[in-house]
């Protein structure tokens, strides 16, 4: 461990913690815990709310992992069944069976059924830790979902190494997050894998209807090549600005919306919009932009560190908190602890910032500055947002104040918030900090804690 990682550490461990903040586990106790009546809620603290509902969740994991365990059981049971047995054409194999036994007992089509078998299956075969990770609740199915779409016919070391390297850090990702985390991964391990499997998605494109709950219908295009995809949205969004800007009242998504519609159609467009010429020169938003890693290795393992650590310190605050029965006032307890952390660090923090000499006079960032931060966090840093940071505002965490140089322009004091989020920042009850670069720290008005890592290659 380097010297500057140890004095951080050592500054920080004489504070008190626990090992990891913890959470009652999924199974028939939680479920006992969870049957109350409604009216039982009322008696709740908004932290205690928001805890119950994260209870809900894990137990719905916990039975969603028992499901596919039922299903993977039943299925092994009838493939082996069949070994012993002569195949015949004429009725259906032993797979083909399950799937239409599991579609009639859940009222499922065949090709959910199917689905639901071969996710079950791959569970029990190629993707263990992200079963015992579903059914200790710290994912969810659709999580589930994304990390076997996502490595299902890569070879089996791939595989395992994809899973070992995602799973720990699923918990704190979106879907999304957590397959831009993947893909980032395999094209690395398995780009000749990934390529094939773009072209077999983009071979099977086409053009799909369907009606909505509404009356009305939804139509896409599905599976183009992204590049595609990109050139036709940013042509047609180009194209409703400029009717915007001619006067027109209708909001971007109906301009969008009805000038694909008149382009499929063949009816002839506005003279203002057909003068309109764009070529697609954005990067596709599909993926958030590959992230080089502004900050090296010592940085990133300090960050590391520091996340257990004020985790932690939180934990430990929080129980305090509900020992003596106060957590109604938990969000500010939680605000002055992180404050007194980033106290703490600011000696630190301060000999990087000046040995780096990044920080820069003025109010916005140059160019440079922008793309350091941009690479360190590709999308906006609140916990489930995946708006690309070359969207975003570059948000003073400390606001900056010329007058007595608070809130100083530099990566160890900046980070993209899209403008929504930029607003929830500056909303009351909400709070947002950055004790180390790149690592933020988010609190609730209801007392709970995010914490936002670094983006960074597989580690």
């Amino acid at each position: 461990m380097n010297a500057e990682l140890a004095e951080v550490t050592a500054t920080m461990r004489g504070r008190g913690e626990w090992e990891h903040r913890r959470f009652f586990p999924p199974g028939p106790k939680l479920a006992l815990c969870l049957s109350g009546a409604e009216s039982t809620l009322a008696d709740l603290s908004e932290t205690e709310l928001v805890e119950v509902a994260a209870a809900a969740r894990r137990q719905t994991a916990w039975a969603q992992a028992r499901e596919l365990a039922a299903i993977a059981e039943l299925a092994r049971r009838r493939a082996r069944d069949e070994q012993d047995d002569h195949p015949d054409y004429r009725i259906l194999s032993a797979h083909e069976s399950v799937v239409e036994e599991v579609a009639a007992a859940l009222s499922l089509t065949s090709e959910s059924a199917a689905t639901q078998v071969h996710l079950a299956e791959r569970l029990h075969t190629d993707l263990p830790e992200t079963r015992c990770a579903l059914e200790a609740g710290q994912i969810d199915l659709p999580k589930v979902r994304a990390i076997s779409d996502l490595t299902d016919h890569l070879p089996a070391d791939v595989t395992a190494t994809v899973e070992e390297a995602v799973v720990e850090r699923a918990s704190e990702q979106t879907t999304g997050q957590l397959r831009r985390r993947i893909r980032r991964i395999v094209q690395r391990l398995a780009p000749e894998q990934l390529e094939r499997r773009k072209r077999e998605a983009i071979a099977g494109r086409r053009l799909e209807v369907w009606e909505t709950p509404d009356g009305t219908a939804d139509l896409s295009l599905r599976d183009l090549a992204a590049a595609d995809a990109h050139a036709i949205h940013n042509k047609i969004t180009a194209m409703a600005h400029t009717l915007r800007q001619d006067g027109d009242v209708r909001t971007l998504d109906q301009l969008r919306a009805d000038l694909a519609h008149q382009l499929l159609r063949g009816t002839p467009l506005p003279e203002v919009a057909r003068a309109v010429q764009v070529e697609h020169t954005e990067p596709s938003a599909t993926a958030a932009p590959e992230p080089t890693t502004a900050s090296g290795p010592r940085e990133h393992d300090t960050a590391s560190v520091l996340a257990d650590v004020i985790d932690a310190r939180l934990t430990q605050v929080t129980e305090h908190a509900r020992m003596q029965g106060r957590l109604n006032g938990l969000s500010a307890r939680l605000q002055l602890a992180v404050r007194d952390i980033d106290e703490q660090l600011a000696t630190v923090r301060d000999a990087l910032c000046a040995a780096a000499d990044h920080r820069h006079i003025g109010y916005r960032p140059p160019a440079a500055m922008r793309k350091v931060i941009e690479d360190r966090h590709p999308v906006c840093v609140f916990p489930s947002c995946n708006r690309r940071s070359n969207r975003c505002d570059l948000d003073h965490t400390t606001p900056w104040r010329e007058q007595d140089g608070k809130g100083r322009t530099c990566p160890c004091n900046l980070a993209p918030l899209c403008r929504r989020h930029h607003r929830t920042k500056q909303t009351s009850g909400w709070a947002l900090f950055q004790p180390w670069p790149g690592l933020l720290i988010w609190i609730t008005p209801a007392g709970t804690w995010h914490i936002v890592h670094p983006e960074r290659h597989l580690e």
